[in-house]
C-alpha cells in the first residue's frame, strides 16, 4: 500500500472519529446532549456539588443557567449551545451565602457572541422578612455604542419576587442596554426597605 493511501485512510478514520465523538454521549464526547447535562460536566470538572438545581433560566435559545444551591453556597451556572450541542458558559463556582447578612449576592458579565455581553446580577435572600428584591440603577445607553460623557441617563428599576428557594437573578444583554448600578435593595410584603446595599 503506498504511503499517500495509507494517510488518505488514517485521516478518514480520523475524520469518523471525531464525528462520532461530536454526536455520541460517551465520556470522551465534544459537548453535551443537553444543557442540564453540560451544567452537571462544568460541576464535576470544577470538583463542586452536585448541585441541586433551583431554577432553569432559559435565555433566547441557546443560553440556560442554573440557580443551584450546594451546602452554604449558591451559584449561576451558565450552560451555551454551540451548533447541536451544549458546553459550560461560565459561573460555576459557588458564592457563601453569609447568614448574617439579609442578602448575599454576586454578578458577572460574560462575552458569548460579538452582540452578545450577557449579564447576571444574582443572590441568595436570608432574611425570611424580605419577599422581593430590587435593583436601582441608571441607563447609559440603549444599543448605542458610544464614548460621549454627555450620554443622558435615566433612573430604572428591576424587581424580583422571592419565592420559597429565597434566590433571585436578574439578567440583560450589556449590548443591547448598558447599566451603571446603583444600590440593591430587600423590601418587605407593604413595599418597607429592609435592606439596601450602595453598588456604585
Amino acid at each position: 500500500m503506498k504511503r499517500k493511501t495509507i494517510v488518505m485512510t488514517l485521516e478518514w478514520a480520523l475524520a469518523v472519529l471525531l464525528v462520532f465523538l461530536f454526536f455520541s454521549d460517551g465520556p470522551f464526547t465534544i459537548g453535551s446532549g443537553s444543557a442540564a447535562e453540560a451544567h452537571e460536566r462544568s460541576e464535576r470538572s470544577y470538583h463542586y456539588g452536585p448541585s441541586q438545581t433551583i431554577k432553569e433560566i432559559q435565555y433566547r435559545n441557546d443560553i440556560v443557567i442554573f440557580l443551584s444551591t450546594y451546602k452554604n453556597w449558591f451559584s449561576a451556572d451558565t450552560s451555551v449551545k454551540k451548533g447541536w450541542r451544549w458546553f459550560p458558559g461560565g459561573g460555576v463556582g459557588g458564592v457563601e451565602i453569609d447568614k448574617s447578612k439579609a442578602v448575599s449576592y454576586s454578578w458577572e458579565i460574560s462575552r458569548y457572541k460579538k452582540e452578545r455581553w450577557i449579564a447576571k446580577f444574582y443572590g441568595y435572600v436570608s432574611d425570611p422578612r424580605i419577599t422581593s428584591v430590587v435593583l436601582n440603577m441608571d441607563v447609559i445607553n440603549e444599543g448605542k455604542q458610544t464614548d460621549s460623557k454627555d450620554d443622558t441617563q435615566k433612573m430604572t428599576v428591576l424587581k424580583q419576587s422571592i419565592t420559597e428557594d429565597r434566590m433571585f437573578l436578574f439578567l440583560w444583554n450589556e449590548a443591547e442596554i448598558r447599566y451603571t448600578w446603583k444600590s440593591l435593595q430587600g423590601l418587605d410584603s407593604e413595599g418597607n426597605v429592609l435592606y439596601e446595599q450602595t453598588l456604585n
